[in-house]
């Protein structure tokens, strides 16, 4: 066997679109509604694959309150999680009202001494 060749689509990769909050809160509606899953997936041009597991995640997303500007959930983040984003945004507001320099390394930093 010979060397592996580089792909012949590789301009055609496909690339990752992330679904905003809104974006799944729509399509929980519609399929409530009874709209179905092939029909969600041609108008927000996803997978079916991609459709059901955002309804498998629908309970999950109505108890989840996303922070403040965030848009988009990669991951259901946990009640640990939520409480140290809580705490360390407490930390920053702290240190940025005492007139500190607050960065994303010392951020990065604060929150690595908290694991």
């Amino acid at each position: 066997m010979g060397p592996k060749q580089a792909s012949a689509n590789k301009g055609s990769e496909k690339k990752k679109h992330m679904m905003t909050v809104e974006m799944k809160d729509e399509i929980n509606e519609k399929h409530e509604s009874g709209v179905r899953v092939i029909e969600l997936a041609r108008q927000y041009e996803r997978s079916t694959s991609t459709i059901c597991t955002t309804l498998k995640q629908k309970d999950a997303m109505k108890t989840t309150k996303p922070s403040k500007g965030v848009t988009i959930l990669s991951k259901l983040c946990s009640d640990i999680h939520d409480e140290m984003e809580r705490l360390l945004l407490i930390w920053i507001k702290g240190k940025q009202l005492a007139g500190d320099s607050v960065t994303e390394a010392i951020i990065c930093e604060k929150g690595q001494q908290n694991l």
